[in-house]
This record gives structure tokens, sequence and C-alpha cells, in this order.
């Protein structure tokens, strides 16, 4: 697999999250609907191993806090698909998101994002990437790689979600 464009470094915590926009097939998503609302935003990869494992965390944090308190979110960040091999690329597409939420059993809104738009908007420098807002849209968490329910649920609490 050829080597992720470079993107800007992680938003920080106690920043405003920056809006933005990922064109889907049912229309434009735009973050702006989580107005007055707290929420987990994920910046995934469909290939990643850690981004699968991740999955099944994010589902004990559904268990635990329903949409009417959190609202989750998951967008992909990767431009290579999960068909990429070592030499080959092949690009990332919805049918690929569309698979990683069935075989993994994502029940949370997830999006194809073509342009990589939230990846360059809010920084990463790897699988996933976790963010999670407050109500007021302040940044109160920020991590890279496995995040483990505990450490999620604190920055839960961090953002005023119990």
């Amino acid at each position: 697999m050829q080597t992720l464009p470079t993107m800007p470094p992680p938003s920080k915590i106690g920043s405003h999250a920056v809006p933005f926009e990922v064109d889907t097939p049912a229309g434009p998503f735009v973050s702006t609907s989580f107005a007055g609302k707290p929420y987990l935003l994920e910046i995934f990869a469909t290939w990643c191993p850690h981004c699968q494992r991740e999955t099944q965390i994010l589902r004990v944090i559904r268990t635990k806090i329903p949409p009417s308190k959190l609202m989750m979110l998951s967008v992909s960040g990767s431009p290579f698909g999960a068909a990429s091999t070592a030499g080959t690329n092949v690009p990332e597409s919805q049918a690929d998101v569309d698979a990683f939420d069935k075989e993994y059993g994502v029940t949370w809104v997830a999006l194809y994002d073509a342009n990589l738009t939230v990846a360059r908007l809010w920084g990463m420098v790897g699988f996933p990437t976790i963010y999670i807002v407050d109500k007021n849209g302040v940044i109160r968490y920020e991590g890279q790689g496995d995040q483990d329910a505990p450490t999620l649920l604190k920055g839960l609490a961090n953002a005023g979600v119990h």
C-alpha cells in the first residue's frame, strides 16, 4: 500500500470543533446538525485492524450511552480501500464503508468521505483518531489508535456525558 497523504496534526483539546460537510448518497451531511449536542467523532480506515477492533468498543459505548445523550459518527479518512494490498492500491468507496459497517456491526452513522475533508480539517496521525466534543462545540478528548471503553467513558464524562 502506498503512503497515506500527510494530514495536519490533531485538533487540540479545548479548541472549538471545526464544522464540516461530507457529501453522501443521501445528500450532504453537515456537522452543524450536532449543534448543542455532545458527540463522538471517529476518523477510521476500513482496512485498519485497530479500527476494526475499535468498533467493538464503540458498540459498548453505544449500549451505555443512548443516542439521545450522545451522537456518534465515524468518517473514512483513508484514500485506500479494504481491498488494497502491498503494491496495489484500490480506492476507498461507499461500498467499502457499507461492507465495514455490516461486518463489524456499526450501528451509528458512518460516512464515506471521498475528499478526506474531515481528516484534513480535524487532523490525525493514526487510525482510528477519536474526538469527543461537548454540547458547546469544544473538543474535550482526542486520541489515536486502540482506545479502551474506560478511557472513552472518562473522555465522555469530561465532555459532560453520563
